[in-house]
């Protein structure tokens, strides 16, 4: 690793501030054994946590979704979050991880003998993003990897078994591209490896639906009300690979990345654009209303 853990991180287990390089937890904690954890990541905006509420809303919806009970308040996570960033040793603003763990227990699936979850909060600089990428778009692949099935992993559960979307970046990376677009089992598009994914036509934004099985972005819920106060058509609904070969601009939202372009779509099928009218003009009213 290149970066100083000592003073590129800083980090806290169950609100304590532990030096970077001995922080651990057990080899027993579900969440390392059998990825059953929960996370949320947080950027700020001129010192504080950007969209807060919604965050905290989808962590308590994932927690309830794997009958993980917490024994923090609202006002504990947001205190500890809020004294990470109060120790930050940069300049810039800040990405946090939080991610909450099943805890220790017995080498067994059931986490019933799991008693204490742990609270981890991780925090560094917030990377900046490639000027490029903003001005040119990026490189998308529509894999062979599909995106776990709604009745098996549900995508709406930000968990840390994060394997599938792992799976499909591989295959993207390897084929050239900067992150993939991941088909359902009835073949929708649905999303990136950690973004949401939006199509235009016709003067129309149109996005992946939740039933085909996607995380509810908070950028991405931003950017639909953005639109309808913009007087610019948006549509939640199924969107196949012939839509995308349709589609006269592509761009992707993301907590970390804002809203970006897209140039090329490559893989199971073949797109090329640039950088369009209505994504700009959405990007912009999103960058307006944020403060980012």
């Amino acid at each position: 690793m290149n970066q100083d853990l000592e003073t590129d991180y800083i980090v806290r287990i169950n609100m304590e501030e532990i030096d970077p390089r001995k922080a651990s937890v057990s080899i027993f904690d579900h969440g390392f054994l059998f990825g059953d954890s929960i996370y949320e990541v947080v950027r700020t905006v001129n010192g504080k946590p950007y969209a807060w509420k919604e965050h905290l809303k989808r962590l308590r919806g994932s927690c309830r979704s794997i009958n993980l009970e917490l024994p923090w308040t609202d006002e504990d996570l947001q205190r500890d979050v809020d004294t990470a960033i109060a120790s930050k040793r940069w300049d810039g603003e800040t990405y946090i991880r939080l991610i909450i763990t099943r805890g220790a227990g017995q080498i067994d699936l059931m986490p019933r003998t799991c008693k204490n979850p742990n609270l981890i909060v991780i925090a560094k600089e917030l990377p900046e993003l490639r000027a490029r990428l903003h001005e040119i778009g990026l490189v998308l692949c529509v894999t062979e990897v599909k995106r776990n099935s709604r009745l098996a992993m549900d995508p709406a559960i930000k968990s840390g078994n994060y394997l599938n979307n792992v799976l499909a970046l591989i295959e993207a990376r390897g084929k050239g591209a900067d992150d993939s677009i991941m088909l359902n089992e009835n073949d929708h598009l649905t999303e990136c490896s950690t973004s949401n994914f939006f199509l235009v036509k016709d003067g129309g934004v149109k996005t992946p639906s939740l039933d085909c099985g996607i995380l509810a972005g908070i950028i991405r819920e931003k950017i639909i009300g953005i639109a309808l106060s913009e007087g610019i058509p948006i549509e939640e609904t199924s969107l196949t690979l012939d839509d995308l070969r349709s589609a006269d601009e592509v761009f992707i939202t993301g907590t970390v990345k804002g809203v970006v372009p897209v140039n090329r779509i490559i893989g199971q099928v073949e797109w090329e654009g640039e950088p369009g009218a209505i994504t700009e003009q959405l990007r912009e009213a999103f960058y307006v209303s944020s403060g980012m």
